[in-house]
């Protein structure tokens, strides 16, 4: 079945790639598209550590030939990118990401003939809602509800959209997530080509209204004019410890990344924040505390261990960190050979082992090892009320954080589900490869970090919250916590 809805669904849209107008771009000799798809098949079948956990290889096999069987003539950059987005995307693995060129997107943002979707959106869990309406149409839409666009619901829109960009496992709110601002737009764009006008049908309005496209250029000249732009900066700081009052203590940890941290956080270190925070928990007494990682998408590798020893006990957090391969060559034949490579000499040698396969397995006794963490800290919280918020945004190592406190039964998880993976991703170490004739980039992972989880999801799965709380259009455009405000309500009931 996988084999012929793979067939089907391949079969559908480059048909549909042939009679749309993607701009006037120079076409590529099909025999050049050939060799590029055969590069990225090499790059990912090769290179890229999870790419079967998922997707088994003869539906991705089939995939490839059916998609190759189908570009009989020359194409833009654009028609190619529609064809082979959604066999990178087979890889179901948000780390493995496609980017057009630059020269392409400039001259995309040049050209007056080439236009979108004048709206920004947001999803809020399925529904679709117009955020600024920088059309040439004047009609108050702001904060309604989209029904339906051209005659297709948000939800049929994203299922085809959706399959042109990766994202983890079975995690069907994240391709919803993803599309937010003006991703919708430009996802669309990349889907239907060029549409001349939209019919676009609001819950709030009994008929439809047309809002015609408009190129980038006259959209950003529409933004300028916009009186109704919120000009407040959010705040900045990426790591924020409050005292919510004598029983509760909030930290909002909106990212795992070193690099940001030092450059953005008055903390330096998130070594230091957590250090001053759960002194403070103690010296309080604090009884509820709340980790707020509903923004967080990862960064530095260990730093979700770093949080978790302030709750959990040690223990071997992943079965294997993996490497398919050292290193690999990618040859068509005909185009310069590429290497893409993972290690360094010094780790490959002393921080993972080989394997019979070929593989390269990390050793848990050297470097980051396989445990949780290095050291216990000093004020380890010892209550039970823990909360953790949870979003789709929650990723990579704001999703292994999450993880692991699901698996061991370390807190009650309220918001959405998150877009990582509760078993484990494949990420680190990624190398670009740079198709050398469309000059399209995959960006693919070289590291699969499986998780040693209870089984407590289903295969596929990220983390579910205890309490799943969707915001309302209002709540969303007021930048209300309402996540934050239901926990608070929680503890109250508690008492």
């Amino acid at each position: 079945m996988k084999k012929i809805s793979t067939f089907i669904f391949l079969f559908l849209l480059i048909q549909n790639t042939y009679s749309q107008n993607f701009g006037d771009f120079p076409k590529i000799e099909k025999e050049k598209l050939h060799r590029d798809l055969d590069l990225l098949y090499q790059g990912l079948d090769k290179f890229h550590s999870g790419m079967y956990w998922y997707t088994p290889k003869d539906s991705v096999d089939f995939a490839f030939k059916t998609a190759k069987s189908k570009i009989t003539t020359d194409l833009n950059i654009y028609e190619f990118h529609k064809i082979i987005a959604p066999l990178v995307a087979l890889s179901r693995e948000d780390h493995t990401d496609i980017f057009l060129p630059k020269e392409v997107k400039e001259q995309t943002n040049k050209n007056e003939n080439i236009r979108f979707l004048p709206l920004t959106v947001a999803f809020l869990g399925e529904k679709l809602y117009c955020v600024r309406n920088v059309s040439d149409n004047s009609t108050k839409i702001e904060n309604l509800e989209i029904e339906k666009i051209n005659g297709e619901t948000p939800k049929e829109i994203v299922t085809k959209i959706g399959n042109l960009f990766a994202s983890d496992g079975y995690i069907k709110n994240v391709k919803y997530s993803d599309l937010g601002g003006f991703n919708f737009s430009k996802n669309y764009f990349y889907y239907y080509g060029i549409i001349e006008k939209y019919e676009v049908k609001f819950k709030e309005i009994a008929e439809p209204i047309t809002i015609n496209s408009l190129s980038i250029s006259q959209i950003n000249e529409n933004l300028k004019k916009n009186t109704n732009i919120d000009k407040e900066k959010a705040e900045n700081e990426p790591l924020q410890f409050k005292i919510i009052n004598t029983k509760t203590a909030y930290l909002d940890i909106q990212t795992f990344s070193n690099e940001i941290i030092k450059k953005e956080s008055k903390y330096k270190t998130l070594k230091k924040f957590l250090k001053q925070g759960f002194a403070e928990i103690k010296e309080k007494n604090i009884e509820n505390v709340i980790i707020d990682v509903s923004k967080n998408g990862g960064g530095t590798e260990g730093n979700e261990g770093l949080l978790y020893s302030y709750f959990g006990n040690n223990y071997q957090k992943y079965f294997k960190v993996r490497a398919k391969t050292q290193k690999v060559i990618l040859n068509n034949g005909i185009d310069k050979p590429i290497k893409l490579k993972v290690f360094g000499f010094l780790e490959r040698i002393f921080a993972n082992k080989k394997m019979n396969d070929g593989s390269l397995e990390r050793k848990n006794n050297l470097g980051l090892g396989l445990m949780a963490y290095k050291k216990t800290p000093k004020n380890k919280f010892k209550g039970n009320n823990v909360y953790v918020i949870i979003s789709p945004i929650t990723y990579s190592g704001g999703s292994e954080f999450s993880n692991m406190m699901y698996s061991k039964g370390l807190a009650t998880f309220i918001g959405q589900e998150t877009g990582g993976s509760y078993y484990g991703n494949t990420s680190g170490y990624s190398q670009d490869l740079t198709l050398p004739n469309s000059k399209i980039t995959i960006e693919i992972p070289a590291l699969q970090f499986v998780m040693n989880v209870e089984p407590k999801l289903p295969f596929g799965s990220g983390v579910k919250p205890n309490y799943e709380i969707i915001p309302t259009i209002n709540q969303y455009i007021n930048n209300e916590n309402v996540y934050l405000e239901y926990i608070l309500k929680l503890i109250t009931e508690k008492q």
